[in-house]
């Protein structure tokens, strides 16, 4: 994209934009019975509860250390943070991996219970003052009334809080019934064994995918490839000139030019003007600013990674395979391969 980066210059002082405000995507949790949510962003993997490690007396508000990718991490007991009821922790209960900054640790929560995409204005500032802060704003979408917790703040208070012997152990709660102990070390055995094998991949029994609608073809992108959602109305499209046809422009999102594709020409040789309206997805990637034209955004959808092994390369491209559900056809666009692609260089 080496004409695209020489343009930028002349583009920026051309164009003025505000940063266009995006959805956001929540990882919902329950806690001691109330819904909180996650940053997906955040979020590195979610596992079923496991047998922990308690080497020595540990502060109160950590349940106990697990090994996580040849590193050892602590576990959040979240309730004793967020000073909610104690209720116990058991085989069904779950653990998310969570990165902040460069700070990696478990929160022990009841259930997982979705992944959302929250449109931000649903999002709330918290009605009251609070010297933690563990509390950032409340979702009140349709369906559903949630607080987003602050991940910085609580992994600030995790990393520098000292341990409070006044306090219940975060350790206590954790089952210690003799079959559920039995099923929580095997999940820890199985666990090392996987990731001794292949380290630091994600291991959920399901993987969750966004599709969205180009045209009359339905796709699907990888939640964990995805930066951001934002409406094309909400910026200016600028067009480079010696580019590609199926590269639409430029747009100004944050302070970052993003490089649009349309993947109709991208994949299929289909050029089609866009309508001027529409979904700009962005990639999640550090080396490459690169979104995605859809047309209009669809369900979140699961799908084992079983049934994409076995999926069918489509027209021999790498980049793309196909899963059908329920007599729906989803292209799966495979974001690493794409990005690597020769042809998103220009020379």
């Amino acid at each position: 994209m080496e004409n695209i980066e020489n343009t930028t210059a002349e583009i920026e002082q051309s164009l003025t934009l505000a940063p266009a405000a995006p959805d956001k995507i929540y990882t919902i949790v329950d806690i001691a019975g109330d819904m909180y949510a996650f940053d997906s962003r955040c979020v590195l993997e979610i596992l079923k509860f496991v047998e922990l490690s308690r080497p020595e007396r540990l502060p109160s508000h950590i349940a106990g250390l697990f090994e996580y990718d040849g590193k050892m991490i602590s576990i959040v007991d979240i309730k004793s943070v967020l000073n909610l009821e104690r209720k116990p922790y058991d085989e069904n209960s779950m653990i998310v991996i969570l990165k902040v900054d460069n700070n990696i640790f478990g929160v022990a929560v009841n259930r997982v219970t979705d992944i959302q995409r929250a449109d931000i204005v649903n999002l709330q500032p918290v009605p009251y003052n609070s010297s933690h802060n563990f509390i950032e704003c409340i979702y009140n979408g349709e369906n559903m009334r949630c607080g987003v917790l602050n991940l910085n703040s609580i992994s600030s208070w995790v990393l520098g809080h000292p341990d409070d012997s006044d306090c219940a152990n975060g350790f206590d709660l954790v089952t210690k019934d003799p079959v559920s102990v039995e099923i929580l070390h095997k999940r820890k055995l199985e666990y090392l064994e996987k990731t001794n094998k292949n380290p630091y991949t994600m291991f959920s029994d399901k993987d969750e995918f966004v599709s969205f609608f180009v045209g009359e073809n339905r796709y699907c992108l990888k939640m964990n490839d995805i930066r951001g959602f934002y409406k094309l109305q909400e910026t200016k499209m600028i067009k480079v000139p010696c580019t590609p046809d199926f590269i639409l422009g430029l747009v100004n999102i944050k302070g970052d030019f993003i490089c649009v594709i349309d993947i109709k020409n991208y994949f299929h040789s289909q050029n089609v003007p866009y309508s001027g309206s529409g979904t700009i997805i962005v990639l999640n990637s550090d080396e490459f600013k690169i979104g995605i034209l859809a047309d209009a955004v669809s369900d979140n959808i699961q799908i084992k990674p079983d049934e994409i092994r076995l999926l069918k390369k489509q027209e021999g491209k790498s980049e793309l395979t196909q899963y059908v559900k329920d007599g729906e056809i989803y292209l799966i666009i495979s974001v690493p391969d794409m990005l690597s692609n020769d042809k998103l260089f220009i020379r």
